[in-house]
């Protein structure tokens, strides 16, 4: 157990701390954050409930919206899910954003070594969390890319990896995978996507495209 661990009562309070840091907007339940963050819903739902206790977390709802099919027919179904959501006003949020976020780096060497030894990469880009998020300009709130990666590898080890670095970092990731004409494509037509990337902070781990 690291000091921060210690610090906030253990890995599960400073997870879902982070998590809910990373993702102001968003409602989860805390089983949803339990499986993103990979601790015991138990675990999970505790330090909610005690989070929630202290003002950091507050009751909120979300309407999800699904397809279901019947015969040849479908139909869209909304279901209204509860959960929590942060709670904007806590007094302590700036101090804590700036302490936990920032401290919480996933690891390039792990990501660099992943990407290296199970495809044929091209270009492997990091922005948004990965490259300080709240206090290098990011507009608070914005879909932004944390994770780029232009080659060939296998989409499904890829998502498992990803996974795990989530629930390393706290964070539900923004993160694409095209190839290389694809990319080439749409860095040539100003894509929205990779504009705001290239636009802010960020960082390549592997640049075989001479990108700037």
């Amino acid at each position: 157990m690291n000091i921060l661990e210690k610090l906030f009562g253990g890995v599960a309070r400073l997870k879902l701390l982070r998590f809910f840091l990373l993702s102001p907007e968003k409602v989860f339940e805390p089983k949803e954050a339990a499986r993103i963050l990979r601790v015991s819903p138990g675990a999970a739902a505790k330090e909610a409930r005690f989070l929630l206790s202290v003002g950091f977390l507050k009751r909120a709802s979300r309407t999800d919206a699904f397809i279901k099919k019947a015969g040849k027919k479908s139909k869209i179904v909304k279901k209204r899910v509860k959960g929590v959501q942060l709670s904007q006003t806590f007094p302590c949020l700036l101090a804590l954003k700036n302490l936990l976020v920032d401290a919480s780096p996933a690891s390039r060497e792990r990501m660099l070594k992943f990407f290296k030894n199970r495809g044929k990469i091209k270009l492997l880009a990091l922005g948004g969390i990965f490259a300080g998020g709240f206090s290098n300009g990011w507009p608070e709130g914005a879909e932004y890319l944390d994770l780029l990666v232009i080659g060939e590898v296998r989409r499904a080890a890829a998502e498992k990896f990803i996974k795990k670095v989530e629930a390393e970092v706290g964070k539900e990731l923004n993160w694409t995978l095209m190839s290389a004409p694809e990319f080439e494509r749409r860095l040539a037509m100003h894509d929205k996507l990779l504009r705001d990337l290239f636009d802010y902070p960020h960082e390549f781990l592997i640049n075989k495209l001479g990108v700037d």
